[in-house]
């Protein structure tokens, strides 16, 4: 399959060369500059989704330093993460991409927060919510090997979109 990751980060770096280990076709785009000897790293992401069957979004979920998860956080007042970058990301990914494709995002967010402000992003392209559970010390093992696999979709069933999903990760888990 060909598969693109948005966001070579921390998580999507790893996964997107994991991936590309087990025989995916594999490009990306990020931000910064990244180089890959797995990954072909595009300059864009019109260009890293274009001719794609799966886009993966590792965008970041920015919170303030105290939210950091190093010490409890049950006496401050509620907070949601920064959701601009990834509302920002899949507004774009969505201009370049088809109804053919599936556009997955793997940023962990706050829940409601996908209903609430991504939908509304994803007008032509199909969507799923898989966010990742892995550790940062670990990440493209525990892709490989996780101890559960979420897929959220409209309606809580097992969608052709859930299952295009679970018939790739056939593949590499």
């Amino acid at each position: 399959m060909q598969i693109s990751f948005i966001g070579l980060g921390k998580l999507g770096m790893p996964c997107a060369e994991a991936v590309a280990q087990k025989g995916h076709q594999v490009k990306g785009y990020d931000i910064n500059p990244r180089s890959s000897n797995y990954v072909n790293v595009t300059n864009s992401i019109q260009e890293a989704v274009t001719d794609t069957d799966i886009v993966f979004v590792a965008g970041p979920t920015p919170h303030e330093t105290e939210y950091d998860g190093r010490v409890p956080t049950a006496h401050l007042a509620p907070k949601d993460f920064g959701y601009e970058t990834v509302e920002q990301v899949l507004a774009e990914a969505n201009k370049h991409m088809t109804r053919d494709q599936l556009l997955v995002i793997i940023s962990t967010v706050l829940p409601g927060t996908v209903r609430r402000q991504f939908v509304k992003h994803t007008t032509n392209t199909r969507f799923v919510y898989n966010p990742y559970l892995i550790a940062m010390g670990s990440v493209a093992w525990d892709m490989i090997n996780p101890e559960m696999v979420m897929i959220g979709t409209e309606d809580g069933k097992e969608t052709s979109d859930a299952k295009e999903l679970v018939d790739f990760y056939k593949t590499v888990m």
